[in-house]
């Protein structure tokens, strides 16, 4: 793989001698944040590097079948839109898969983590209407989460002002929608309601989606030291699927088209919340925060692959519930210590059998027709301590050390095999990161840290005789600098690398230990006002992936790409405000092609290049809102291989052309 070390450092070094010949300040200098609509309060953060945020402002006009689809717009986040009913879209950053196979990264709603036991996020217990923000930190340096946390976290803060909304849509494909926003306070005690309903037919034949979200938040301050609030969230989503074409071309000639074998696919989703978030003070210099949460997810999916394959259901139970503790001392005016413990504990179900149709299961083991029944537990310790210090006001830096235990038991329920867990021992993970201003225009920032990739499902357990396992060991580390030399820019440019001993995919529920790997990449994020009118904002990723050791089942593919690693991401998007009652947006949201296997045969899939468009007017008495996607119908889709050799692989169309038209009040 070719290293960009030197490109790196040059193009800081050049940065670094224009900034400094200018004299604009800005109050943070020392951020290497990037925010994508109005920031409305600082956001200095413990961790640096690529840190970016998308705004209440910019998520409220989405409208989307699946939540996860607002990440388009974060630089270096792509989407694998499998548009599949309940499976539907997952993201991805840094070089990794977003379609399940090597889960990576760490999703936390108000600070509470909402994975599912595989790793895939689930965010549709949410509507846009309903989020705050959008935040995501990529790397390896953030000592605050261990399990998932491989190559970054993505944070959706839900909201709590004091607003009252109602909004109303209509769309193509015969969707529609209703959303509703709450928030109230008084004298100490806030509470907010929030509410959702969608239902569409969908762009492909056999895609019609009903979902509702219904949640609510209650917030005591007892005084000016202790806060409680309590959040509580039920979700349901009901959807068909298409299912997905074996052959691409068929699937590009007729991309609305539903697969006749895929009939009787479709499945259902609820997710449920309870979370209790205590806060205290106890003095100016002890802080101390404490998050306990309980959540059900329950899905249920019908699915056949091929025309010669059966049709399955597909359950899964998981009751998951935990708590995250975080002490926070001052030592003096400049070194601060935090001290952060974790528990997460993970009561899974996971079945699939034969079926003769999507009402029963076929339940004879004689006739094969249990192809899984398992239980297991799955439990993970975490403890971190971190020692910052800011000796000025040009330099801030920290290190960190963390560590990890993995927990638990399995229960082949069909053929009652038992299994513990692997021992994987206490994994350490160090992490480090410090950014320093020589001049109020531009920082220069460097981070470095060590995150574990764990096995998931039966993988994670050992049967008889077996060998043992380990975690897989990932270190990264990133450079960059950002700059704004005027209200007009603010840029950040960074570059990145992560190198894994021992990854390991998971295809069709089978862990497959892919040897060891790297990626690296340029990340650029910029944003700016040109005047009161126009603002602007964009970014684009590199992305480069390299099995450097391949391990045998894989056969010779070193020096090959990743599956499923689009070559880069770009996003860039350009705001008018026609009038103070008037504004209009265009977004372009692209990415490269990607091999579907590891041996990097069959051809490249999945690039695109998709226009959006969306206008807001105020008419005083409320809102009118018009959007549109994919302006230009292009054709684009989600490509999977089940093997290794592109024999059978799977292909599933992207939406064409598509709009809708809101009317929000205010109440």
């Amino acid at each position: 793989m070719k290293k960009r070390n030197a490109l790196s450092a040059a193009i800081t070094l050049a940065l670094l001698e224009i900034a400094t010949g200018h004299a604009y300040a800005q109050d943070s200098k020392l951020e290497t944040v990037v925010v994508i609509g109005e920031r409305e309060t600082p956001l200095v953060s413990k961790v640096v590097g690529s840190v970016d945020v998308i705004s209440q402002e910019e998520l409220a006009y989405e409208h989307v079948d699946d939540t996860l689809e607002l990440f388009n717009k974060v630089p270096g986040v792509y989407l694998s839109r499998y548009n599949q009913g309940i499976i539907n879209t997952d993201i991805a950053i840094r070089g990794f898969a977003g379609d399940g196979v090597t889960p990576h990264a760490k999703l936390l709603i108000d600070g509470v983590p909402a994975n599912l036991h595989n790793g895939f996020n689930e965010l549709d217990q949410l509507f846009p209407l309903s989020i705050a923000s959008i935040s995501v930190f990529k790397g390896t340096s953030d000592p605050r989460y261990g399990l998932f946390n491989i190559a970054g976290n993505y944070n959706v803060a839900t909201r709590q002002d004091d607003a009252k909304e109602l909004e109303l849509t209509v769309g193509s494909f015969n969707t529609q929608e209703a959303q509703a926003y709450a928030g109230f306070s008084k004298e100490g005690f806030k509470q907010s309601y929030a509410g959702g309903y969608r239902t569409s037919e969908g762009y492909r034949d056999h895609t019609d989606l009903d979902k509702y979200a219904l949640s609510g938040s209650w917030e005591w301050q007892f005084d000016t030291t202790k806060e409680l609030r309590i959040i509580a969230r039920h979700a349901v989503y009901e959807g068909d699927s298409p299912g997905y074409f074996n052959d691409p071309e068929t699937a590009r000639a007729t991309p609305r088209r539903s697969e006749p074998f895929a009939s009787q696919d479709g499945g259902e989703k609820e997710t449920n919340h309870l979370s209790a978030h205590w806060s205290q003070d106890f003095n100016e210099e002890l802080q101390w925060q404490l998050k306990a949460y309980t959540q059900t997810y329950e899905r249920e999916r019908w699915v056949r692959f091929s025309e010669a394959g059966s049709l399955q259901n597909r359950f899964d139970d998981q009751d998951h519930w935990g708590l995250t503790s975080t002490l926070s001392v001052q030592l003096t005016d400049s070194w601060t210590v935090d001290w952060g413990v974790d528990y997460e504990f993970q009561d899974v179900l996971e079945q699939r059998f034969r079926t003769i149709s999507n009402d029963s299961r076929t339940r004879d083991t004689s006739a094969n027709g249990v192809i899984r029944d398992r239980a297991y537990d799955f439990i993970t310790y975490g403890s971190y301590l971190q020692l910052a210090h800011e000796p000025s006001d040009q330099l801030r830096w920290n290190i960190a050390l963390r560590a990890d235990q993995l927990d638990g038991d399995y229960l082949d329920q069909a053929t009652g095999e038992t299994r513990d867990i692997f021992d994987f021992g206490t994994i350490i993970q160090p992490k480090f990161n410090i950014v320093y201003a020589p001049s109020e225009l531009i920082n220069v920032f460097a981070n470095a840290g060590r995150s574990f990739q764990s096995p998931f499902g039966r993988g994670a357990y050992q049967a008889a005789n077996s060998p043992s396992r380990d975690v897989s060991l990932n270190d990264g580390l990133e450079f960059g600098t950002q700059w704004t030399p005027a209200d007009i820019l603010t840029v950040r440019l960074s570059y990145w690398q992560q190198n894994a001993s021992d990854e390991f995919i998971n295809v069709d529920g089978t862990s497959q230990n892919i040897g060891e790997t790297d990626r690296s990449g340029f990340d650029i994020a910029f944003n700016g006002d040109l005047n009161e009118a126009w603002s602007y904002w964009g970014n684009f990723t590199t992305i480069e992936s390299e099995i450097v050791r391949a391990a045998d089942v894989l056969g010779n593919v070193e020096g090959n790409e990743l599956r499923s690693i689009p070559e880069y991401t770009a996003s860039i998007g350009l705001n008018y405000q026609v009038t103070p009652n008037f504004v209009t947006r265009i977004h372009v949201d692209a990415q490269g092609d990607y091999f579907i296997n590891e041996a990097n045969v069959g051809g490249k899939f999945g690039d695109y290049t998709l226009l959006s468009a969306s206008a807001d007017y105020d008419a005083g008495w409320g809102k009118i809102k018009l959007q549109l996607n994919n302006i230009t119908d292009e054709y684009f889709e989600y490509a999977f291989d089940f093997g290794n050799d592109a024999a059978f692989t799977i292909h599933s169309p992207g939406d064409g052309i598509n709009g809708s038209v809101s009317v929000s009040w205010d109440l």
